[in-house]
């Protein structure tokens, strides 16, 4: 802040020379003088040493040599002052090294070691010294040495307040002195001891300029500065309350500063929406128009938009030419659009090219929701006031919030949901236009067929912009996509050149290229650049229908390049099974579950698949096949070499079907066969399973699990296991118990060392039939889910004994089970014992076990070498949580599932005191961060909305490694 220099005296001058007040042009010239080459980032020799020469002068008075009057008073202070302004036109010249080593070299200038010089009123050592220590203190805090600011301000504010209730020094310098102490205590976190000497200041303050006459200017801005200051640290302590009105008083005060304020009321602005909970837009807005302030007076909402074509124009123009515009909003009013789709969507399209590559801009708001024009993946985060406040902060924020990787899929799942159909069309405009991941997720936005036209010319649109990328996956689940919209859908391919002839067949001796897999990732060919699209999900539009469908299938017919098309639950029936055109394709995964297709839509399906010589993986979950399907499934098995993966859960095989559908098994090349719940009951089919098994030497993954066996099933399975190369088996809700294991185990299975994953989830084992298991499958077994099988706490030896004799088990499920809580205590104690090269467990699944406060303190040893802990439905409370966090052990878990707990405000305060000072300390040294949970899931723990508002505010503050899921 600037202001003329007259009717000041110069005791005063002297005070505010050196504060942020700059009175007349001294302060100023001498900067750019220091700026200079004679002295620009040189050590300034020549002064330094007229300094050094002024302290030998002191020494002599000191001796008697030299006599100490008042003309040598007045040339020393003269000396002392112009060589602190030199330190401090450096330290403006962001020279802060040179101004502190200046500092420190006059501070023998500012003391007498003779008691008669020092005592004398007449020499003001002691204003000199505060003065000194005060410029000293800035520079220090300037290159972050806090400590020695610290120290400065701390000797200066006890030369302030020496004299007790008769003050020697003047009420502003002692302020100041305390206001700069504040602030440098406040830097190292030391808030209730910067917030007593910061009130305190402004108490002073107060209280002097109702009798001092200084500029009301001058007033404004030294008491605007002391109540951000206090503010700050109140927001930082939580005192909510008492923040709110200093900012408001502060607020008050920048109105006589006018434009002239440092930027102090939008640092206020800021403060003030933590302390008040609101956005600090919100806020900004909310200040400009309860005061008349900003261009647009009396004006909050600006930006209703009719985007009529020519205002979209304008805008276009606007965007390719700013160099300052940071921030558009776009919003509207009225749904009811006129004009012609098509017209509307190629200029909403070049609208969103404007936006996307106008480099200035930095956020889009459409209808509430903001957007990074260049990251439109991320979620726009409201800036906390650690990252705006005017001193600097440990904690480089925008170094995390830059460091983002781009994820895999832009994942915006019903983020348009409750946008009118005219702002969706502007969002996806966006979303494709500056995409720059290989998919999008548009699920449940109700897209319908008015916005799916915008999302077809944007995808078909050739003209990219450099950096973005084509749209390889699209994913449109759940929306209101019905005929009419599959058929707008089927023109992505519209614009795509007639594919290139290929001679394929299912037998590998015609596959020209079979061992080149076509990969999306690589640079595509030229021809692509026009759509992209290779991949599609359209599941749960149940309105699509055969005819949708067939015209989705139409579309992709036309484009060669296409693998993977997902369709559940969209009505299709034996009707739209008719999918010619597929085969010219690089059909590579097909999707089809819960569509009512029968055996003849089976059939027909097999016809077509059987010429797409590519296809991988096909899934017909709850699709009503029965026998006669399973036949079509069977010559399909046997003639297509490239299919590796095929799930038929939940259809009506029955034994007959399943027999047959084996025998295709048996002679392809499946490495993952799903038959869950397919009614398949008797010997006879049991044993077709185990002599699939047998045959097919690639099988690698098989589910059975809903299939209730007779008696000899388990038995034909066990035998089958030992000679199969299977090394995943799901055989959950099959109502095996522990003679079923036995029969099982002892068929076989129990010499096996391939079999690595074991599913057995809602089977009535009990302890005995986990005891038979821990015998017996132990060595190769890195997988075993035994949730909901009448477990007790009788099976503590022997969860012992299965994960000591387990070296390689390393996801271990035991939820649901009453374990009670020291089910787990010999296992804990074992693994506490022994070395991390001991065994491999680090998934362990223990929820709804009945565990309480007490069996979650018992696991505390082996949160150091898990990387997952889900203990739901387990009745903790806080005083668990606290326990946990207080103990003396590490605590480094990539995710702690705490859902459905009773973790209340006590253990979620615990939570995050315990892992700040971990954050705290690996800020200095990353190698201390001992202990941390990367993610924290704690719903329905009775937490409140605030409370849980209020912890993810101080959480991406202080804590900005932890996420925590309310």
């Amino acid at each position: 802040m600037k202001i003329p220099k007259d009717g000041v005296e110069d005791l005063l001058y002297e005070i505010m020379y050196f504060s942020p007040v700059e009175l007349g042009d001294e302060r100023y010239t001498n900067k750019l003088y220091f700026q200079t080459e004679i002295y620009h980032r040189t050590w300034p020799t020549l002064m330094a040493d007229r300094m050094s020469h002024q302290i030998e002068k002191l020494k002599h008075c000191e001796m008697g040599i030299v006599a100490f009057d008042d003309e040598f008073r007045k040339t020393h202070r003269e000396a002392v002052i112009g060589h602190c302004k030199m330190a401090l036109a450096y330290l403006d010249a962001r020279e802060a090294r040179i101004a502190m080593k200046l500092c420190e070299q006059c501070m023998p200038a500012t003391k007498s070691s003779e008691p008669r010089l020092q005592t004398d009123p007449n020499a003001e050592f002691d204003f000199l010294r505060i003065i000194a220590l005060s410029v000293l203190a800035c520079a220090a805090r300037r290159v972050k040495f806090f400590q020695k600011a610290i120290d400065a301000l701390a000797e200066a504010k006890s030369l302030c307040l020496a004299g007790g209730d008769s003050i020697q020094q003047h009420p502003l310098l002692i302020a100041l002195t305390l206001l700069n102490l504040s602030a440098v205590l406040g830097d190292i976190d030391h808030d209730e001891h910067g917030l007593r000497w910061g009130l305190e200041a402004l108490a002073m303050m107060y209280n002097l300029f109702s009798t001092l006459e200084l500029p009301e200017m001058v007033q404004a801005y030294y008491l605007s500065l002391a109540c951000h200051n206090a503010a700050l640290l109140n927001v930082k302590l939580g005192r909510w309350g008492d923040a709110q009105e200093l900012v408001d008083e502060g607020i008050e005060f920048t109105k006589i500063l006018g434009e002239n304020d440092d930027n102090l009321r939008s640092k206020l602005i800021t403060i003030g929406a933590q302390a008040k909970h609101v956005p600090e837009v919100f806020l900004a807005e909310a200040v400009n128009a309860l005061n008349g302030w900003s261009e647009e007076r009396g004006v909050w909402n600006l930006s209703f938009w009719d985007f009529s074509l020519f205002e979209m124009k304008e805008v276009i123009r606007v965007l390719q030419s700013t160099l300052t515009l940071n921030k558009i909003i776009i919003d509207q009013k009225d749904d009811d659009r006129r004009y012609e789709s098509s017209v509307e969507n190629i200029h909403l399209s070049d609208l969103m090219k404007a936006v996307v590559g106008c480099h200035c801009l930095e956020i889009i708001t459409i209808a509430g929701i903001d957007f990074y024009p260049r990251k439109v993946w991320r979620r726009v985060k409201k800036r906390g006031f650690l990252e705006t406040r005017w001193y600097a902060s440990a904690l480089n924020f925008a170094e995390v919030l830059g460091g983002a990787q781009t994820p895999e899929t832009g994942n915006y799942d019903g983020l348009l949901l409750e946008l009118n159909h005219f702002m969706k069309k502007v969002a996806i405009a966006l979303l494709v236009v500056a995409n720059e991941t290989e998919g999008i997720n548009l699920s449940n936005n109700g897209i319908n067929l008015t916005s799916i036209s915008m999302l077809v010319n944007a995808l078909s649109d050739a003209e990219r912009l450099p950096r973005t990328r084509p749209c390889r996956q699209l994913i449109l689940r759940s929306n209101d996509i019905g005929v009419a919209a599959a058929q707008e859908l089927a023109k992505i391919w519209d614009a795509a050149e007639p594919p290139v002839e290929e001679e394929v067949s299912s037998g590998s001796d015609e596959f020209a290229d079979e061992d080149e897999e076509f990969d999306p990732t690589l640079e595509p060919p030229e021809r692509d650049d026009l759509m992209g699209v290779t991949s599609l999900d359209v599941s749960h539009n149940t309105a699509i229908g055969d005819e949708g469908f067939q015209a989705i299938v139409h579309g992709i017919s036309r484009y060669n390049c296409f693998k993977v098309l997902t369709a559940n639950a969209i009505s299709l029936t034996a009707g739209g099974c008719l999918m010619e055109g597929l085969e010219q394709t690089r059909l590579d995964t097909l999707s089809l579950n819960q569509n009512n297709l029968g055996c003849e839509g089976v059939t027909k399906l097999c016809e077509v698949l059987a010429r797409c010589a590519r296809l991988r993986v096909l899934e017909l979950e709850g699709c009503g096949i029965q026998q006669e399907g399973a036949k079509a499934l069977r010559e399909l098995l046997r003639s297509h070499l490239k299919l590796q993966e095929i799930s038929v859960a939940h259809n009506k095989l029955c034994d007959a079907g399943a027999i047959e559908f084996c025998s295709g098994v048996a002679e392809s090349s499946l490495k993952s066969v799903n038959l869950a719940y397919n009614e398949i009951v008797s010997d006879a089919a049991s044993e077709s399973v185990g002599d699939m098994m047998r045959s097919c030497h690639s099988l690698l993954k098989l589910v059975l699990s809903g299939n209730t066996f007779d008696h000899m099933g388990p038995s034909h399975i066990g035998k089958a296991i030992e000679h199969s190369r299977v090394l995943t088996l799901q055989l959950e809700e099959m109502g095996l118990t522990a003679d079923s294991m036995m029969d099982f185990l002892d068929q076989g299975a129990a010499e096996t060392q391939d079999l690595q994953e074991l599913m057995l989830n809602k089977n009535p084992i009990g302890d005995e039939g986990l005891a038979i298991i821990a015998e017996s499958l132990s060595i190769g077994l890195k997988n075993l889910r035994i949730s909901h099988c009448g477990l007790t706490h009788n099976s503590q030896a022997i969860l012992l004994s299965l994960v000591s004799l387990s070296p390689n088990l390393q996801r271990l499920d035991l939820s649901y089970n009453d374990l009670g809580p020291k089910g787990c205590a010999d296992m804990v104690k074992w693994m506490d014992q022994n070395d991390k090269e001991s065994f491999s467990l680090c998934f362990l699944e223990l929820s709804g076990c009945n565990l309480t406060d007490e069996g979650f303190q018992l696991l505390v040893p082996i949160m150091g070498s898990l990387r997952y802990l889900g203990v739901r439905d387990n009745g903790i409370t806080s005083a668990g949580l606290q326990g946990v966090m207080s103990a003396n052990k590490m605590v480094k878990l990539q995710t702690l599932d705490l859902e459905g707990n009773h973790i209340g405000e006590p253990g979620l305060h615990a939570l995050t005191e315990r892992f700040q000072k971990e954050h705290k300390r690996s800020l200095w040294n990353p190698k201390q961060l001992t202990s941390m949970i990367d993610l924290v899931i704690l719903r329905n723990n009775d937490i409140s909305p605030a409370l849980a508002a209020s912890t993810e505010a101080f959480v991406k503050i202080y804590n900005p490694l932890m996420t925590i899921l309310w």
